[in-house]
């Protein structure tokens, strides 16, 4: 009961809050400096009414010194700064903040460790910064998957205790120059009641490995987290917590939801688009149009041909009635053009989107340089374990044409740092020629949502398979190699 209550007045607290700072028109400035960085641009976004996403940009000198005064930032949030590997996750920005930034970008863990964050609204980010150093000191590799039911629900009790304690320290106090403070506290204990419930349903989830029943998994969650938000867990208020937004209400908890039906009735599993349809006859208000349309911009992103993009269409159409925000729906309407302009340049038999990068040894190419060649393109990442698992198994392919000139093999590092791609290269020795997609040229062109990708190009330097098998694939893109280079 007593957990019950401070959740109530936590709510109280964040509506209010936002009541009162909707007016404000107060401008957010950032500036500092990143040493070491190895991007002349970094992203940072910022959410407003309707969840939607807005960015800027901050423009680093020589040195690393950026500033930024901007009026995007309408309302208290959580933000991120982001290029590649450089990433300064989840730190508080509000309206009328003036943050100061120093950091050594040379690489994640670096930037890990020395990020510093002072000026107006620098004691509600002393939460950030007091947990990672924690984090740093305790090291902690725990694999939740791996633990036992009593494990895990010990592991989930420190790891709130330890949060708990923090907001303690940082929030519950007054501040006279940190207007928002008391704000980020309640967030910050949204967020963490939520990232409790993610474990739990994440648990729950992986049957494989816990072997729960339908009946096993309520008691499960009822047992160990709070009935009464359960209960109401569809509340406009809990929208202002990411850990609500993008792991429980769109994902865990809605699977969580489809899986005990499946259990019910295993013909569920064959219906098309019965997520959307879940979540259309589970939830109400904001929270419902937020998870359609998250549900349905995925559904869009994610279509790899025109049969499977019209497929969605269908699927997103039967709902699309039920978002009455503007901006959702124009939203979805630009996203479609978008994606069917994609899939129009990348259908094969069309010519594959050109490009000219840097290699790792300094050398300049371009993909008309591989005119009267089949090209193998595989677009990878220094951070993407599935990726570099490819390796070995390019390797053998590799070996197998090494001498035949009617192909070549080429990797391109797309969504990283030059740095941690460096590193990868030197580690893994990757056969061909290594290219980095510094300015995104390549993710955009060849729609690299998802990696690893693999592209086969013919000789004339048109798409032959734009989602060509995995080099681990073996004879599969064997056949297809040698029915391309015999032409």
């Amino acid at each position: 009961m007593k957990k019950t209550l401070v959740i109530i007045l936590i709510l109280f607290s964040t509506s209010a809050l936002l009541g009162q700072n909707k007016s404000k028109t107060e401008a957010f400035i950032i500036q500092g400096q990143i040493t070491n960085c190895p991007e002349k641009q970094l992203k940072i976004s910022f959410r407003d009414e309707n969840q939607q996403i807005l960015t800027d940009t901050l423009n680093l000198d020589g040195s690393g010194n950026f500033y930024l005064k901007t009026f995007k930032v309408k309302q208290p949030q959580l933000t991120n700064i982001k290029k590649n590997n450089i990433q300064i996750n989840d730190f508080f920005v509000a309206p009328g903040y003036n943050l100061t930034i120093t950091a050594d970008g040379k690489d994640f863990l670096s930037l890990l460790k020395t990020t510093k964050i002072s000026g107006i609204g620098s004691e509600s980010n002393n939460y950030r910064s007091i947990h990672i150093s924690i984090a740093l000191a305790r090291m902690d590799t725990t694999k939740r998957y791996k633990l036992n039911e009593t494990d895990l629900l010990a592991y989930i009790k420190r790891d709130q205790t330890l949060k708990d304690s923090i907001a303690h320290i940082v929030f519950d106090r007054n501040s006279e120059e940190d207007k928002y403070l008391k704000y980020f506290g309640s967030l910050v204990r949204l967020d963490n009641e939520f990232m409790k419930l993610y474990m739990l349903l994440d648990r729950v989830l992986y049957v494989k490995w816990n072997k729960f029943n339908p009946e096993k998994s309520t008691s499960f969650l009822r047992a160990n987290f709070d009935n009464k938000i359960l209960d109401n867990l569809c509340r406009d208020e809990f929208l202002i917590s990411a850990n609500y937004r993008n792991y429980v209400i769109k994902d865990e908890y809605l699977d969580y939801l489809i899986n005990l039906d499946y259990k019910k009735d295993s013909t569920l599993r064959n219906q098309k688009g019965y997520k959307l349809k879940k979540a259309n006859e589970t939830y109400q208000g904001k929270v419902k149009e937020f998870v359609l349309y998250e549900l349905m911009e995925s559904l869009i992103t994610l279509s790899k041909s025109f049969e499977e993009l019209n497929d969605h269409k269908e699927q997103i159409k039967a709902y699309l009635s039920n978002l009455k925000n503007p901006y959702y729906t124009e939203s979805l309407t630009s996203k479609l053009a978008e994606k069917e302009a994609e899939l129009f340049r990348t259908q094969v038999g069309k010519p594959a989107p050109k490009f000219t990068l840097k290699s790792n040894l300094g050398k300049t190419y371009s993909l008309d340089d591989f005119k009267g060649k089949v090209v193998y393109i595989d677009l990878w990442a220094s951070w993407c374990g599935p990726c570099r698992q490819e390796t070995p198994y390019l390797k053998i392919l590799y070996e197998k044409y090494k001498s035949d000139k009617r192909i070549a093999f080429i990797g391109i590092g797309v969504h990283d740092g030059i740095n941690e791609w460096k590193k990868a290269i030197e580690k893994d020795a990757p056969e061909g020629i290594q290219l980095l997609d510094a300015e995104g040229t390549v993710k955009k062109g060849y729609v690299a949502n998802t990696i690893p990708q693999f592209i086969l190009v013919d000789k004339q330097g048109n798409i032959v398979n734009f989602d060509a098998p995995r080099p681990s694939e073996g004879k599969k893109i064997e056949k297809l190699i040698d029915a391309e280079i015999a032409k």
